[in-house]
């Protein structure tokens, strides 16, 4: 029997450094989805996030083929999975403005998967502050320039899911976090297998 694909949501999170870079993480070993991978912050999208007061004051949110209420749901459990997989906020002050985090693609777990998730991502702006593996999910986290992590993907010093292959290989047509923003805004679409990134 197939299992059905959860709701999840997940943030790519860019800094210049001086350059453009990207938050990673390796996620534990013992989990059961994608044990060891490195991936975006993000999760499973949780009924309270519909009623969060982050998600029902938003303003300006955009995702295709979702009610406003779905769509601002599932960048709140973005930005609250981040925090507590990250131990930082990228939400700012409320009320959010979703155009901060523009929606830049869609995921979903194969078939063949024990677990599945059906996931929606979103760019952010990283504010400053530090982050910190939370240890419960992720094993570390780390910021690289794309390219190198698709080396290091290559070598075999790391393993990727496809979706963390897919932002990784857009991302680096980019220089710097303006250039990946701008891109959104010119709604470039880059088809990866059945799935597309929208930047």
């Amino acid at each position: 029997m197939i299992a059905p694909a959860d709701p999840a949501a997940s943030l790519v999170i860019v800094d210049d450094r001086p350059d453009l870079h990207v938050l990673m993480g390796r996620r534990l070993s013992t989990l059961r989805f994608a044990p060891g991978m490195i991936v975006f912050p993000g999760g499973a999208v949780e009924s309270e996030d519909f009623a969060a007061p982050e998600a029902t004051s938003m303003s300006n949110i955009n995702v295709p083929g979702m009610r406003s209420t779905v769509a601002a749901a599932n960048l709140y459990a973005a930005l609250r999975e981040t925090l507590e997989e990250a131990g930082v906020w990228v939400g700012g002050e409320m009320p959010i403005d979703a155009n901060q985090f523009p929606y830049v693609g869609h995921w979903t777990t194969p078939e063949n998967s024990p677990r599945r998730f059906d996931t929606r991502f979103f760019l952010a702006r990283f504010p400053g502050g530090e982050v910190f593996a939370d240890h419960d999910e992720f094993e570390d986290l780390w910021w690289a320039r794309p390219i190198e992590i698709l080396k290091r993907v290559e070598s075999g010093e790391v393993n990727a899911i496809t979706p963390t292959l897919s932002f990784l290989t857009s991302l680096t047509h980019y220089r710097n976090v303006d250039n990946a923003f701008a891109g959104t805004r010119r709604g470039i679409t880059r088809r990866f297998l059945r799935d597309s990134v929208y930047f």
